[in-house]
């Protein structure tokens, strides 16, 4: 039997799935799907049906090396974005599409299907847990360092964290075990409430919790995401209607899921709304990652990650970008985060990375229960077996005994 992993990254816009071999860390087949276009509407079992089934049919199609379908079992792990409980999620960012991996996992054989069938465990973890053990295998050429000197600031003991923009907003944090391997937990922290820092983002506030129907509140990823970066755009663009650009108005209003975007592209022009929106939104990027930092001090490490981090790195590094003005600007606690090393994460596969480890790990359980329970039984009857003899000898003894006592008769 041939065993592959396979692993899958879903945020809420786009899905990075990517199959391999047990013993190699680069991918045999990878292929990007957006999501909207495969799952535009809420069903029971979309994903498998729209996205794992395809997928592995084009590896199988494609990769002519593959062993066939009837000798192969697959270990997967997908890496979603949304709470995680009895391995299953729902993706409050796609309809509520709920990924059930106990259920990908139980697929009775089809012949409409075949490629389910071969999936033997089905594990499912927070994309951001995927994010944070991703982060254990950074290289330093793979990030930036925000605060000087942050590399020899690292305390290879200290907690770390990452926040990451993206199409929402993802936070989570590792601690080293009495090992010192280090554990990740999940988080929510994109939904803590957002603070509104001068009068402008106070008006911001205020658009933002009657757009939404909030009583109080407005949480953080409403303004530091992609979808929180068009939010952000639309609010200005009401308050300052005589600096609207109609071109990129046009853009903005047909865009979709895709207004962050068009955001992005515009804000290289000076003075432009589309400027201003990101220095926003960007701000507060800032000033949650420096929230982040206050809370947890993570001295072995704050990275930014997300798919927003390395696009928009120029509105990031530097001490006196919107970023970093925000991160540091902290009030009495402020010399603290002088001590915290900050990176921004410049590579986009951290979620595969920590996907793949996740299904690694879920393969040795796997084939170590197997073992366990081969093991277990092979025990069992040289038991059976021992006992066997043993009492084969103990009738031979008592034979002998009863043939010498009628002998003396």
């Amino acid at each position: 039997m041939t065993t592959y992993l396979l692993t899958g990254d879903v945020g809420g816009t786009n899905s990075r799935m990517g199959l391999y071999s047990v013993e190699d860390r680069i991918p045999l087949v990878v292929k990007y799907y957006r999501n909207q276009d495969y799952m535009s509407e809420k069903q029971d079992g979309i994903f498998e049906k729209k996205i794992i089934a395809p997928f592995l049919q084009h590896c199988w199609e494609t990769n002519l090396k593959l062993a066939p379908l009837d000798e192969v079992e697959i270990i997967a792990c997908l890496a979603i974005a949304g709470p995680v409980r009895n391995n299953k999620v729902s993706m409050s960012n796609l309809h509520n599409i709920v990924i059930d991996g106990t259920a990908i996992a139980k697929q009775l054989y089809c012949p409409n299907e075949p490629y389910l069938a071969m999936i033997k465990v089905c594990k499912i973890i927070n994309d951001f847990v995927a994010q944070g053990y991703g982060c254990l295998t950074l290289k330093p050429n793979e990030v930036k360092e925000l605060n000087p000197g942050s590399l020899e600031k690292i305390d290879p003991t200290g907690p770390k964290v990452c926040v990451g923009a993206g199409t929402g907003l993802g936070e989570c944090y590792l601690t080293p075990d009495l090992d010192g391997t280090y554990q990740c937990f999940p988080s929510e922290g994109g939904h803590v409430e957002w603070a509104p820092r001068n009068d402008l983002e106070g008006k911001l506030w205020k658009y933002l919790k009657a757009k939404f129907n909030y009583l109080n509140r407005v949480s953080v990823e409403r303004v530091v995401s992609g979808t929180g970066l068009g939010n952000v755009y639309e609010f200005l663009s009401k308050e300052f209607p005589k600096r609207v650009n109609p071109k990129v108005q046009a853009e903005f209003e047909t865009a979709g899921d895709q207004k962050g975007k068009v955001v992005a592209i515009g804000s290289s022009e000076k003075g432009s709304l589309c400027e201003q929106a990101i220095k926003i939104m960007m701000s507060a990027y800032g000033s949650e990652a420096g929230s982040a930092a206050v809370k947890f001090i993570p001295t072995g490490g704050l990275y930014m990650t997300g798919g927003l981090t390395p696009k928009n790195i120029h509105w990031i590094e530097g001490q006196d970008s919107p970023f970093m003005t925000a991160y540091h600007d902290k009030g009495r606690v402020s010399p603290l985060l002088d001590t915290v090393p900050v990176f921004a994460v410049m590579t986009e596969d951290l979620g595969v990375r920590g996907a793949h480890k996740s299904a690694q790990l879920e393969y040795e359980r796997y084939h170590s229960h197997a073992n366990e329970t081969t093991a277990s039984k092979s025990s069992s009857d040289s038991d059976k077996y021992t006992m066997f003899l043993s009492n084969a000898a103990l009738a031979g003894a008592i034979g002998v005994i009863v043939g010498l006592a009628m002998g003396r008769k």
